[in-house]
């Protein structure tokens, strides 16, 4: 069924109660609200619901890049002569349609972008990124090191790699899913190296760099990633409990190195869960002597990793929405539609002025949905709240029974027909699971 919206569980609670929700008092709300909240998250956590609990989601764990999947967030990514469309395209690992699309402008110039990192004197690095030409466009990717700066062509048309410079071995360019080319350049950074950048532009030709672009040409751009491969230690297999630009996990599940739903036997990636998030436990570990003179960690994660885990519930919070006011990102209103008088929560995505609503600029505002699967317990549930500060006892115990029995039958969708439970894990001896 389709998810529902905030009005309909103060329509239902409120009719209940005998109360219209829009003669509601703002104390009458700020408690069906608080009760709204803390019933949601019960359920939420409660089980591994398909609604927010994604099955085999690409992550990247080790990138140095901030944004890996959004060219567009211009905090770090710097643009030349080039115009980003966020989320635009299926991306070649999960299918979510998360990949960028980067036009060249007219301008005769460079068409790219860029972002500024910090490199470790004689460390290795790997940038990679998943491209898709568009208007037969070649790729060019360099990094400066903050003292020397390592190149690569690809023929993003051809599938081949073109001239490089101060690279440690041929570069690789290799077919994926949807039309992407994954193209990867490993090098050494300089004894000097410190503060430098990562470019990723367009070509004209596989060489010519700056010229007058066209529109209509450029690439889809995803999986921006910088990996130091020497040199590291542990904790830099991380994938943080909030990542950049994607949903923070308030679980974890299962990590795959293939994706669940391609492969018939997928590899299980090994990991621990630590305070900052899910470290990924490497396959290889310590590169050398304990007494000799260069110890270090070899990287030998394969990138991206797949997840399986329950996303954060969010916090359906916030003031009501004014066509006066401007609104930062982040920042969550509630917004009643003035054509249909539906009320829902919006947190804002980008950065508005006055009179960018939901409605007039969508792309502008993320709706948090009220999930169908978790509607009638939360309706259930938070009547039996309200009667339950009004000395009616009884009544109350007999409204959670039914919340009971509403989340007893979602929960047998997830178990019987979606067949979505979680694997019994059974420790034996302290060191070997079990699963049944």
């Amino acid at each position: 069924m389709p998810n529902r919206h905030y009005s309909d569980f103060l329509t239902r609670v409120g009719g209940n109660i005998g109360l219209s929700y829009t003669g509601m008092t703002s104390d009458e709300l700020s408690w069906l609200n608080s009760y709204f909240n803390s019933n949601n998250y019960t359920i939420w956590t409660s089980n591994t619901w398909s609604d927010v609990c994604p099955y085999g989601e690409a992550r990247f764990a080790g990138n140095t890049l901030h944004y890996t999947n959004d060219i567009s967030q211009t905090t770090y990514w710097t643009t030349t002569a080039a115009t980003v469309t966020p989320n635009s395209l299926a991306n070649p690992a999960d299918g979510r349609t998360t990949a960028c699309t980067l036009n060249e402008t007219s301008a005769n110039s460079t068409h790219g972008i860029s972002q500024t990192a910090i490199f470790i004197p004689g460390a290795t690095y790997n940038i990679f990124t998943y491209a898709r030409p568009i208007g037969g466009r070649y790729l060019y990717v360099a990094v400066n090191d903050g003292a020397t700066t390592h190149t690569c062509f690809f023929n993003l048309a051809a599938g081949t790699v073109g001239t490089s410079s101060n690279v440690n071995s041929a570069p690789t360019i290799s077919q994926q899913a949807n039309g992407f080319w994954m193209c990867l350049v490993n090098f050494t950074a300089s004894t000097s190296a410190g503060s430098g950048s990562v470019s990723i532009q367009t070509s004209s030709d596989g060489s010519t760099l700056s010229y007058a672009g066209d529109s209509t040409k450029g690439a889809y751009l995803w999986g921006n990633v910088l990996q130091q491969t020497t040199f590291i230690s542990p904790n830099t297999f991380l994938i943080p409990w909030a990542q950049e630009g994607e949903e923070e996990i308030e679980s974890i599940f299962q990590i795959w190195l293939d994706n669940p739903l391609n492969a018939a036997y997928p590899r299980r990636q090994g990991y621990q869960i630590v305070k900052d998030g899910i470290n990924l436990i490497a396959t290889q570990g310590y590169n050398g002597s304990y007494y000799g003179a260069s110890p270090s960690f070899v990287y030998p994660i394969t990138n991206p990793v797949y997840i399986f885990y329950r996303k954060y519930p969010p916090t359906y919070v916030g003031s009501n929405y004014s066509d006066s006011a401007t609104y930062s990102v982040g920042t969550t209103v509630l917004y009643t539609n003035p054509t249909t008088l539906v009320q829902d929560f919006y947190t804002c995505s980008t950065a508005t002025t006055a009179g960018q609503s939901p409605v007039t600029n969508p792309g502008s505002w993320t709706l948090l949905p009220v999930y169908d699967t978790f509607f009638l317990f939360n309706c259930y549930k938070s009547y039996a709240d309200w009667l339950r500060q009004d000395g009616q006892f009884d009544k109350a115990q007999a409204q959670d029974e039914n919340a009971k029995l509403a989340q007893e039958a979602e929960s047998f969708k997830v178990e019987r027909e979606e067949r979505n439970p979680l694997p019994m894990v059974v420790t034996t001896h302290g060191t070997t699971q079990a699963r049944f």
